[in-house]
């Protein structure tokens, strides 16, 4: 199943293709193809620490979790956003940028970024890119990083490119480090003014949710449509 956001609509679209995994690139994201819809799982903060920890640790990475007071659609933007493995890149400006202009790109272009550098492939978002919608789904990268937790005194301004990744445990699944890894290094400048913010989106129970429940994805097919559906999270399984 492929994931991809669509257009002006707080959903997710997805189109089944088979039971096999692939990794496909879109400017500024990287699109994961899973086989099944994956159940949100509840956790406590001790073992979300634990999830993040399994991760491969760098010095230009730096981890990050959702506020805790964040009202539930915006947990559901950030949640949404970590489906496909959403991945956008700022510049110093804190300008979003998009591969060579073009919304969609395909794996061969990840690759080429491996031998080359963002610097010759990215630039600066117009305003009819896809992926700037990602300004009504959670604001500008200001907007972002006031709403998720980061280190004491962070300061991005010196850096050259702000690279933002959103993950969730469940939606990774296994792959977890393998799909990381192939996103760092096909993204990894070597440059010490670029820096990874890893935006962690498993659901805490510390938000007033139910330890240990799941939260479960809806989907509609879409209408007139060859096997695409919407998909939605209608909510999250709250404490009574």
């Amino acid at each position: 199943m492929v994931y991809k956001m669509k257009n002006l609509s707080k959903t997710l679209t997805y189109i089944f293709i088979a039971s096999t995994v692939i990794l496909l690139v879109s400017c500024g994201s990287i699109i994961k193809t899973i086989a099944g819809i994956p159940k949100l799982t509840v956790y406590s903060q001790e073992e979300i620490d634990s999830n993040i920890k399994k991760a491969p640790i760098e010095n230009n990475v730096i981890d990050a979790q959702l506020s805790q007071d964040l009202d539930t659609e915006t947990i559901k933007s950030f949640i949404y956003m970590s489906i496909p493995y959403r991945t956008y890149i700022y510049d110093k400006n804190n300008s979003l940028m998009c591969y060579n202009g073009e919304t969609h790109c395909g794996i061969t272009q990840l690759d080429t970024l491996r031998q080359s550098s963002i610097k010759d492939n990215y630039a600066q978002c117009d305003s009819i890119t896809l992926d700037t919608d990602i300004d009504s789904y959670l604001g500008n990268f200001h907007e972002i990083t006031s709403k998720i937790i980061l280190p004491k005194e962070s300061n991005f301004d010196s850096y050259q490119y702000k690279i933002l990744v959103f993950i969730n445990t469940d939606i990774s699944k296994d792959e977890l480090i393998e799909d990381w890894n192939y996103i760092y290094n096909s993204l990894n400048t070597n440059n010490p003014e670029t820096i990874f913010i890893r935006i962690w989106t498993d659901l805490n129970e510390d938000w007033g949710l139910k330890y240990g429940a799941k939260a479960k994805f809806k989907v509609r097919k879409v209408k007139d449509s060859k096997g695409e559906y919407y998909m939605t999270l209608p909510k999250l399984p709250y404490k009574k």
